[in-house]
């Protein structure tokens, strides 16, 4: 995102975007207040948010990502893989088509609106009698999503998403909002959405109050603490009343003979150890299922070991007055 063009400045920044631009038109004091604010938002939008995004898109995928109907949710597509089933991709093609009409017709042809309401609705159905997850449909997405109109509507959906939104009140409960801290926080909002996170949260923030010392002095032993919070929903060691985990069935229970370990206090990079006992919820293709709670623990060390990543504080979407 180049500080140089306007548009991606504001990704993100919301109503303070307009307010900026309606300031610098007004009078010199106005304008002065305005340049504060922009100034506090480009710390927020240029500094650490695309830093955040770009990690995540390491694990979900670029812009012109497409997974074809992955645990059973239609199309994944792009930095985050807003998939079809939960309603998200036809939020996010309504925004681009929005964003640049002219080109989304060009793209996803003569069926365009039909493609729209059939996402609109979460539908699973095919569009031209062709399911989206299939040709043309996957060479479709993939051109559209390396135009560059469509990934400033990406970024900005997803720096301004429930995702942000829940990893931003994980960091308020925590009282931790390091760098390292929020890409892991929205790690966990984009692979369990925001409620599924922040109840890991909530449990251990009863769970410090109920004795103050149980809480870590290190702040990333915290954070740690959170993420491992997150992967212990998805394991157990004895054996389940009934195989599926959930209602649909798309996730159920395994036994497991090997593991990514705990994230312990300090330390924070997981290995693999043989066990015995274990089952984990996994999901995937029946044939060559995947443990969640290795991929959540995984991940996790990932990102508390990543060097690339800042243990300072950093300013909250909300702590931007003047």
């Amino acid at each position: 995102m180049s500080r140089n063009n306007n548009t991606p400045l504001l990704l993100g920044a919301g109503a303070f975007g307009l307010l900026i631009l309606a300031a610098a038109a007004s009078s010199p004091s106005a304008q002065r207040t305005a340049r504060r604010l922009e100034e506090k938002v480009e710390n927020l939008i240029t500094d650490w948010i695309p830093t955040l995004l770009r990690k995540t898109s390491e694990h979900e995928g670029n812009y012109w990502s497409v997974q074809a109907n992955l645990d059973g949710n239609g199309v994944s597509y792009g930095i985050l893989q807003w998939t079809q089933k939960s309603g998200s991709l036809g939020r996010l093609l309504r925004a681009m088509a929005a964003a640049d009409p002219v080109a989304f017709r060009r793209f996803f042809g003569a069926s365009w609106a039909k493609l729209l309401d059939v996402t609109g609705r979460a539908s699973m159905e095919a569009v031209d009698g062709v399911v989206l997850w299939a040709e043309p449909w996957v060479s479709r997405f993939t051109t559209a999503g390396r135009w560059p109109a469509f990934q400033q509507v990406q970024a900005r959906d997803a720096a301004e998403s429930e995702y942000m939104a829940g990893a931003v009140e994980i960091a308020r409960l925590l009282g931790v909002s390091t760098e390292r801290a929020m890409v892991l926080y929205y790690n966990r909002t984009v692979h369990q959405g925001a409620s599924g996170a922040l109840g890991p949260a909530r449990r251990l923030v009863a769970w410090y109050a109920e004795d103050q010392r149980r809480r870590p002095i290190a702040p990333l032993d915290v954070v740690a603490q959170y993420a491992w919070t997150c992967a212990a929903k998805f394991r157990r060691t004895s054996a389940p009343e009934r195989r599926n985990y959930n209602a649909d069935g798309n996730i159920w229970w395994s036994p497991v003979t090997s593991e990514w370990s705990e994230l312990g206090f300090g330390a924070f990079r997981s290995r693999r150890v043989g066990v015995t006992g274990v089952w984990h919820a996994v999901t995937g293709p029946p044939a060559k299922p995947w443990s969640l709670y290795d991929l959540i623990t995984k991940r996790s060390s990932d990102i508390l070991t990543d060097p690339t990543l800042r243990d300072a504080p950093v300013a909250l979407p909300g702590s931007l007055a003047a």
